[in-house]
């Protein structure tokens, strides 16, 4: 460092992302949407071409479907339309959890990337390669950063900064934000390779041995990855061979599969931490910075996501002058219960995957026969799909009536019938990324309640109660916020309270002045 050349070069960014993998990314994207300006970081100078997510959730894509792009991932990955819990033996249904596209996506995480980045791109945030974080310094006007870049210190400075850095941030340990929870008690294996004989569909195999699961990646490339009984007790950092993957495969399936050319052969750990603050000052997390957890269930990138979509909107309020500091404090009111959830059902799947002495195993088939119940299936199924996040905490009416059921949960289940149209998702009424009151009677009954607000659309349409599910069949009007969260909902038929409570609601977040 002693021997670098300190140059200070201002940023005019609004916001500096740390970290451009798939949150940092469309965190970025998510503020270009609202004019803020952004500069991301990457220390890597290339794109990683191994896929350390090969999974992506039925809530990612119901988030990219409300910027209309979520076509774009679907046509490159294969869809999957259950799950597992633990390697429980009874699969879970991802059909049924209200969701647009209600299955998993299996896709190379570099190819989810490449996308990412060319929305981010193309909407004006700016990805600088090769540029590493060195430290931070923040006051009440802004982040000064340190950034190593081609052998030089350059200093960049912006309004806030966001740590999307992964589980050893940078910017974590410069803010002081303490990482609380377990070390890695336990390990599993996971090796990218060509298969002569793959499975015909994606493979879970249970046996003393231990679990295998399997999942295509691109060109004839597989991600095969389980727990062995016999190693689980070896760290993280004791190299994988491909031998002893082999050893693992044919000692749970019977025969190797014909694995040959490995791209990328690891292991992984149970280490389970959360920050301790999603938000200290100026400086925020997202993603791995904030959480860490087993990687079961593809919920990593998931969780992750969801972190960014709520941040998103809040930030860019905040930026814009448009909302109060309290906006942003709920970003880490309401995610951190959301990760420590993850955080939770994740220590219950390693239980069951690195099951072992004879209750261990009795336990795990104990918990697939309940799976095989319809409500308990669903109610995991919508957990691990990103659907069964902790209900955000909502006002009561103005009149001081209980916030409605649906208040405070994540949009799902709604179909809408306009004009000719039926079975909509109403996802498409958030592309702009704005708020959506939508009065679903038909009638623009609650247009006065958006007027007097920046970034809130008014909408108009009528439920379809033949697709729609049965919670949503008595509401009359909803708003939902631009991260497709219900903020409230009425089932009231009077316009004029309908309308008041729109608008109190939105005076709440927003703290813009009350309707004339």
């Amino acid at each position: 460092m002693s021997h670098a050349t300190r140059t200070a070069a201002r940023a005019d960014a609004d916001v500096v992302v740390v970290g451009g993998g798939p949150v940092g990314l469309w965190l970025a994207a998510e503020l270009r949407l609202h004019e803020v300006s952004v500069v991301v970081l990457e220390k890597a100078t290339a794109r990683d071409a191994r896929s350390r997510a090969v999974g992506m959730q039925a809530g990612t894509l119901d988030t990219f479907a409300t910027r209309g792009v979520a076509e774009r991932f679907i046509e490159r990955g294969a869809p999957v339309p259950t799950g597992h819990f633990g390697a429980a033996g009874t699969r879970l249904d991802f059909r049924r959890v209200g969701a647009v596209h209600p299955f998993s996506l299996a896709l190379n995480q570099f190819v989810t990337e490449q996308l990412l980045e060319e929305r981010a791109t193309s909407m004006g945030a700016e990805v600088r390669r090769g540029q590493e974080l060195v430290s931070l310094t923040q006051d009440d006007e802004g982040v000064e950063l340190l950034v190593r870049a081609d052998g030089r210190h350059v200093t960049l400075h912006a309004g806030w900064v966001v740590g999307c850095d992964g589980t050893r941030s940078t910017v974590r340990g410069a803010a002081g934000i303490d990482f609380p929870g377990s070390d890695t008690t336990l390990t599993g294996w996971l090796a990218d390779v060509a298969l002569e004989d793959p499975p015909e569909e994606p493979l879970m195999a249970r046996g003393p041995a231990g679990v295998v699961l399997s999942a295509p990646l691109e060109n004839e490339l597989y991600r095969l990855a389980g727990v062995s009984t016999a190693t689980m007790r070896r760290g993280t950092g004791a190299p994988l061979t491909l031998e002893e993957a082999g050893e693992q495969i044919r000692a749970v399936v019977g025969h190797d599969l014909g694995m040959h050319s490995p791209r990328w052969l690891s292991r992984y750990g149970n280490a389970t931490r959360q920050a301790a603050t999603y938000r200290s000052g100026r400086v925020l997390l997202a993603g791995d910075a904030a959480h860490m957890f087993f990687p079961a269930g593809g919920q990593g990138m998931n969780v992750g996501i969801q972190d960014a979509a709520n941040l998103g909107w809040k930030l860019a309020a905040t930026v814009r002058g448009r909302a109060p500091a309290a906006l942003l404090d709920s970003y880490d009111t309401e995610r951190r219960p959301a990760g420590a959830a993850v955080m939770e059902n994740t220590r219950a799947q390693a239980a069951l995957f690195c099951a072992d002495t004879p209750e261990e195993v009795a336990l795990r088939d104990a918990f697939s026969e309940a799976l095989a119940q319809p409500e308990t299936n669903l109610l995991w199924a919508r957990r691990v799909a990103g659907f069964g996040d902790p209900r955000y905490d909502t006002s009561p009416g103005a009149d001081g009536t209980p916030a409605h059921p649906l208040a405070g949960t994540r949009l799902a289940g709604l179909a809408l019938r306009s004009g000719t149209t039926a079975g909509t998702a109403p996802h498409t009424l958030l592309h702009d990324g704005k708020m959506l009151l939508l009065d679903l009677d038909g009638r623009h009954t609650s247009r006065t309640a958006a007027a007097d607000f920046d970034d809130v659309a008014h909408r108009a349409a009528t439920v379809d109660r033949e697709v729609a599910a049965a919670p949503w069949h008595d509401v009359t009007s909803v708003l939902i916020r631009p991260d497709a969260r219900i903020a409230w909902a009425s089932t009231d038929h009077d316009p004029r309270r309908r309308a008041e409570g729109a608008a109190a609601v939105l005076r709440d977040m927003l703290g813009q002045p009350a309707l004339a």
